[in-house]
């Protein structure tokens, strides 16, 4: 299918910045790919917990904000409705997948959206964890397959679902076949190992909002699953959805380790969990999601997320392909970069040294000790927001956008992979991440194509990772930057006489000035 870019270029001449620290030539390279925004976690009304159906969202997501793919992720239970959120009893979601969710899905996509990408994955109640996204990918031709692979996935790995609720036919079938069901705590990274040996390059795990509650997951056991399989789960949705809520921004409520300008501690805290993680080298990549399951509720009282594209951005770098396959290898990639309240729109960051770029993800820059090397930084920023002025008003893109304020360098060095057996396999020691540059307007400058543009030089020493982050915010901003950190969400208190309506405006007004970019690392590898 034909695509849509998204106000961003086609064809990137990457240039090696600015600034006169260094004597090299500009190093410029032509692209031949294309980047392209979306979402990975939606849910619609055939998930237990959400009511919107799909052509409201699908309406959103494409028309109002024109995104590029939406990766439906509704709930594997049994609990939940149809694709118009009728209620149908207790219904595997693989059936449900097959009956209404992916019918319509099709049908949406041959009506309306023939030049956008649709598929679907499922959000997995992980025994013994939370939720862990799961997709299976394949093109409309491979429905089948991916059909009868989700409903494998199913009863081996879902602990909710009695047989009783399985086709007798397909048990006895899969009971001839030898296969078990790994659906307790002790079992269920057998998942993963299961996807890596059959999906090896069409499947992928998630950890979706991983420190919603604070003492889900480990380090360790981070480390633990990926350990597993490395080559399905690659990504983190460290950019979480539901932040439409004054009360539980994110749904980070309670026992949660709390939002940070709107991003999980793991990614918010430099020095912290993915810091560490890229310091042994893994491949472990940020998102940026929406986690969609509706706005309002229908009696105005309650709030949960925004639409996909909406507040919450996901940009991929796509090179070959044009379908949700060629997002998969974009995803897998690592090229990649999250955004919320629309900050930016283009984001372009390299390394480059002795003629040759690397760019974010898997591959990086092989240099030699003592060679000069240069960040290459620019930007883009629409002039306008999806903020609505006043919530519910339907009146999309009037807002104006507050720009980028400081762009944050954050580099750490390549340490190795921590052994399983010490004691520091649950910490961050092995990080020394720090913010090595922070840059203002200062600091850019609008180049010839409409970038705000900016670089650093620095001399090979050893091996190191780059990344990104960027705000509106000021370094000390009351209640949510300290010297440019960015600080815990702290719960609305709804005033006297103020009603739910009132209260969500003025939620949806600090929501959109505490607005952050994240990219995903660079790699320096010295020979």
């Amino acid at each position: 299918m034909k695509m849509k870019l998204s106000a961003l270029c086609v064809s990137m001449a990457l240039l090696a910045g600015c600034s006169s620290d260094s004597d090299d030539e500009t190093v410029v390279e032509e692209r031949n790919g294309q980047w392209l925004v979306g979402d990975l976690h939606v849910h619609s009304a055939v998930s237990n917990d959400a009511r919107d159906t799909m052509v409201n969202i699908l309406y959103h997501a494409f028309d109002e904000f024109d995104i590029d793919y939406v990766f439906f992720s509704n709930h594997m239970r049994v609990r939940g409705n149809d694709h118009q959120d009728n209620d149908i009893g207790e219904v595997l979601y693989a059936d449900r997948l097959q009956q209404y969710e992916l019918p319509e899905i099709r049908s949406l996509q041959n009506r309306y959206y023939q030049d956008k990408i649709i598929t679907t994955t499922f959000e997995w109640d992980f025994p013994g964890f939370e939720h862990y996204n799961i997709g299976i990918i394949g093109t409309p031709e491979e429905q089948d397959d991916i059909i009868e692979a989700v409903k494998l996935f199913e009863y081996k790995f879902s602990n909710e679902n009695g047989l009783e609720h399985f086709d007798p036919q397909d048990v006895a079938r899969w009971t001839e076949q030898g296969i078990e069901r790994y659906n307790t705590e002790a079992d269920a990274a057998k998942a993963l190992t299961w996807l890596q040996e059959n999906y090896p390059t069409t499947s992928y795990g998630m950890l979706n909002h991983p420190r919603r509650y604070a003492n889900t997951y480990s380090l360790a056991d981070v480390r633990d699953l990926n350990n597993s399989a490395p080559d399905i789960f690659f990504l983190m949705e460290g950019m979480v959805g539901g932040q439409f809520h004054p009360y539980a921004r994110g749904d980070y409520e309670g026992g949660s380790a709390g939002l940070f300008g709107g991003a999980d501690p793991m990614v918010a805290h430099v020095g912290g969990w993915w810091d560490a993680l890229l310091s042994e080298g893994r491949q472990i990549w940020n998102v940026s999601n929406s986690d969609y399951h509706f706005k309002i509720s229908d009696g105005g009282e309650y709030t949960s997320g925004y639409f996909p594209g909406e507040y919450s951005k996901n940009y991929a770098y796509v090179t070959e392909g044009e379908d949700e396959l060629a997002v998969l290898e974009a995803l897998r990639s690592g090229e990649m970069f999250g955004v919320t309240g629309e900050l930016i729109n283009a984001l372009e960051f390299t390394i480059s040294a002795n003629g040759q770029t690397a760019y974010m993800g898997q591959q990086d820059l092989a240099v030699s000790k003592g060679d000069t090397v240069t960040v290459d930084i620019r930007f883009q920023s629409p002039e306008y927001t999806n903020q609505e002025i006043t919530v519910g008003d339907g009146i999309f893109g009037s807002a104006i956008n507050p720009g980028v304020h400081h762009v944050d360098l954050i580099a750490g060095s390549i340490t190795g992979i921590v052994d399983p057996f010490s004691e520091n396999y649950d910490s961050t020691d092995n990080s020394d991440a720090s913010v090595i540059n922070s840059f203002t307007e200062q600091d850019w400058q609008l180049d010839e194509e409409g970038y705000y543009a900016m670089s650093y030089t620095f001399t090979a020493e050893g091996n190191q990772y780059f990344r990104l982050r960027g705000t509106a915010l000021d370094y000390n901003e009351e209640g949510l930057t300290v010297d440019g950190e960015p600080q815990k969400w702290e719960s609305m208190v709804k005033e006297e006489d103020e009603t739910d309506h009132q209260i969500q405006d003025r939620a949806n007004k600090l929501i959109y000035r505490d607005v952050w970019f994240y990219s995903n690392p660079v790699y320096v590898n010295v020979k």
